[in-house]
């Protein structure tokens, strides 16, 4: 049976964004059990709830149009989802060159995960494979972000899927080295780095947890923290997906 792509990616929207259910359905003005039925697959969004979806989250509507002709069973829809590929990919380019041209930029480090392995819980003596390009603005009012606490690393891992996959870029805000709110981390854990979802429990005791069920959960207790092999190195803030738009 065909099972939309489109609900899976408007709930991992909604996961990145870290709203509810509820949260997101009092924002576009529609029922809880409306976003559950396009989340699931059991309807496939309208054009009207697409515009008032990107209105919200600032995602591309061209992009979320595309999504649902290609889980569209209609003859032609995939020359029509080509179509709005080639216009998505063209804003994109420009909207970005126009970011760099038009506002200060910052350049925020990039690392291969593969590379930084074993070099230690500090950042800064990483040695970086190559830095990208951000508008300060959108740095300090979308994130909330200071430039020079973000850094970037690629995902080598596939603990996070569907939310992270192998390949994919996470922006990361290296001052926030607790996990005073529940999201997604980097850690450095018995000489490992790991990408998971972070939770504080009673006591001071902190659960990980990966997206893909194939990995268990666990939890890491205070004294654990207190070690040198175990370090938060930041929680991530933004993703930039290998191969998908966001």
């Amino acid at each position: 049976m065909h099972k939309p792509k489109i609900g899976c990616e408007l709930k991992i929207c909604r996961r990145r964004l870290r709203m509810t259910l509820v949260e997101m359905a009092a924002k576009l003005k529609v029922s809880t059990t409306t976003i559950v039925n396009y989340e699931t697959g059991r309807r496939i969004p309208d054009i009207d709830f697409l515009i008032a979806f990107a209105d919200v989250t600032g995602e591309d509507f061209i992009y979320w149009l595309g999504l649902r002709v290609a889980d569209s069973t209609a003859s032609g829809s995939a020359k029509v989802k080509a179509k709005l590929d080639t216009v998505a990919d063209h804003n994109l380019a420009r909207d970005s060159l126009a970011t760099l041209e038009d506002k200060p930029s910052v350049a925020v480090p990039l690392y291969n995960i593969k590379n930084v392995t074993g070099a230690g819980a500090k950042v800064e003596h990483w040695r970086a494979d190559d830095a990208l390009k951000f508008s300060e603005s959108w740095v300090r009012q979308e994130l909330g972000a200071v430039p020079s606490d973000l850094y970037l690393v690629r995902v080598d891992e596939e603990s996070m899927k569907p939310t992270l996959r192998s390949g994919d870029t996470i922006l990361l805000d290296r001052s926030a080295t607790k996990p005073d709110r529940e999201g997604i981390y980097l850690l450095m854990m018995d000489g490992l780095l790991l990408v998971k979802r972070l939770q504080a429990l009673p006591g001071g005791i902190i659960k990980v947890v990966s997206d893909n069920p194939a990995y268990e959960a666990f939890t890491v207790r205070p004294a654990k923290l207190r070690e040198q092999d175990f370090a938060i190195l930041g929680r991530v803030v933004w993703v930039m997906w290998a191969g998908r738009k966001m």
